[in-house]
């Protein structure tokens, strides 16, 4: 058995993909086992789709309190609203701490 690099069994996708042979067609031509092809297929391609995914940034937009809010500290009471925008009452809150 020959042993081939990720680059190689991605390369071989792609040809497979243009030969207009069926996957087993194309495997036994190669002399790899249908099987273990359409295996390492599977993995590669699962492997290059987790990789893709990685993280991906999120912005608060749209977030608005659902009920109304009390915030107390010593003497001062601020009565938040229902709609207040998360974002701003977190950025509050920082600047207080």
């Amino acid at each position: 058995m020959i042993r081939r690099t990720s680059e190689q069994w991605l390369a071989l996708f792609d040809q497979h993909k243009s030969s207009g042979l069926t996957q087993t067609e194309f495997a036994k031509q190669q002399g790899i086992d249908p099987s273990y092809f359409s295996l390492r297929k599977r993995q590669l391609l699962a492997w290059q789709q987790d990789d893709n995914d990685g993280f991906v940034e999120l912005t608060p937009h749209g977030m608005m309190l659902c009920q109304p809010m009390l915030l107390k500290k010593r003497d001062i009471e601020l009565h938040l609203p229902v709609g207040t925008d998360a974002v701003w009452l977190a950025t509050l809150l920082k600047a207080m701490s």
